[in-house]
């Protein structure tokens, strides 16, 4: 009985661990787009690009949109598809869904 319930925590950790891992990008490098096509994107959505990094495998542009705004966002190398999506608010990150983007946030009063 207590092997079994081992087990069982067991793989409930392993699975609670790959579930942490969901927003990495697992694209073999002969997949990825360019540095210029993300470039090309940002300019199309009115991004103004800060700085273009790699991380957990994925492209992540930090910079700043069409209103001014700090964003934060995570593509995927291969597609270009924006998995995350984040505003800055003075240190604080605002994550929306992939494929959507979330309003800044309103001043607490």
């Amino acid at each position: 009985m207590t092997r079994t319930l081992t087990l069982v925590a067991a793989l409930a950790a392993l699975s609670g661990g790959a579930a942490l891992a969901d927003d990495d990008c697992r694209v073999p490098a002969a997949e990825w787009q360019p540095r210029e096509a993300v470039m090309k994107l940002a300019e199309q959505k009115q991004w103004s690009v800060r700085e273009i990094d790699i991380d957990d495998g994925c492209y992540e542009i930090e910079g700043r949109d069409g209103d001014g705004r700090a964003i934060e966002v995570k593509l995927d190398p291969a597609t270009l598809t924006v998995i995350e999506l984040g505003y800055e608010d003075g240190g604080a990150r605002n994550p929306a869904p992939a494929g959507t983007v979330a309003p800044p946030r309103a001043p607490a009063n």
